[in-house]
């Protein structure tokens, strides 16, 4: 019982750090050209956290259009029925 409360705030303080630390990107320094400037540790962090995104995301527009095929015939008569009457047993099952 006396561990309960260290271990909860050390928790609630872990957790409460990992989001900001995931965003943390820190720049990379311009003055070193072809090996700072793409490519590097933290594309992947920010391809992984998803901040890396389009600024636009195009807008598609879906309409949709009634087409008709055809007339349907209707047929008035007996309709068949669609499953079979229960036939009486004329067998046993097998015995045991």
């Amino acid at each position: 019982m006396i561990l309960r409360l260290p271990v909860t705030a050390l928790l609630v303080l872990v957790l409460s750090t990992l989001g900001p630390l995931a965003s943390a990107s820190p720049p990379d320094p311009g003055w070193i050209g072809g090996f700072y400037d793409a490519a590097d540790g933290d594309d992947v962090v920010l391809a992984v956290a998803g901040m890396d995104s389009p600024l636009e995301t195009p807008v598609v527009g879906v309409e949709s259009h009634a087409i008709r095929l055809g007339r349907v015939a209707l047929t008035v008569g007996q309709a068949e029925r669609a499953f079979a009457l229960a036939a009486p047993a004329v067998r046993a099952p097998p015995s045991a």
